[in-house]
């Protein structure tokens, strides 16, 4: 979930990101971490310096920006049936709301973007953030050719699954290879856009 202060205006960062990718050769419609990590479509033809470019020019305009971001996981292992991911789910998001009600509280009106890929998700943000904020929500559909930090929400996403595998020991070879190792990940990535984040 990545916070953005409409008033806080990116223009200049996102332009200054699609010129710098533009001076390596970058032309793909959005950037899509997960496969440019692991070297699929539409990054497949790339080499991995190649793909590491890329990447570290996203990750310094993900840490760049005036936002702030959270994040929430389940083990669906964990759960009998996907009712009980959705309301494990809804629990983690109405604690975080409940806590950081002064934060939301700050501003007139709350847009919620989402590119309705998955019905749970869309599901969930209305009864959390609809039943939390009633009038002042209104929920977009969004994509992420067309948004920026949508692609923010991709990369934070891709970290902090990445990490997950990390601290249990089971990163995975694309991850290895790309990574190197958890200390360079946690370095180089991870710590750094981890400054954003808004706790409970």
């Amino acid at each position: 979930m990545v916070l953005h202060n409409q008033d806080d205006i990116l223009s200049d960062k996102i332009e200054i990101l699609s010129n710098r990718l533009s001076e390596i050769g970058c032309n793909v419609p959005f950037i899509h971490t997960s496969p440019l990590v692991r070297q699929d479509p539409p990054f497949e033809s790339l080499l991995m310096t190649e793909r590491l470019k890329i990447f570290r020019i996203f990750s310094r305009f993900a840490e760049s920006i005036p936002i702030r971001y959270t994040s929430f996981s389940v083990t669906k292992s964990f759960y009998q049936n996907s009712k009980q991911v959705e309301e494990a789910l809804v629990r983690q998001i109405s604690v975080f709301l409940e806590a950081q009600l002064d934060y939301f509280h700050s501003f007139d009106r709350i847009i919620v973007y989402y590119d309705c890929g998955q019905s749970i998700v869309s599901r969930i943000l209305r009864e959390t953030l609809g039943m939390t904020f009633k009038g002042r929500v209104e929920f977009r559909t969004a994509y992420q050719k067309d948004y920026r930090l949508l692609q923010v929400a991709d990369y934070i996403c891709t970290l902090e699954q990445s990490k997950v595998r990390w601290d249990e020991g089971k990163p995975t070879k694309s991850e290895k290879d790309f990574f190197i190792t958890r200390r360079m990940f946690m370095k180089n990535y991870y710590s750094r856009i981890q400054r954003k984040e808004l706790k409970n």
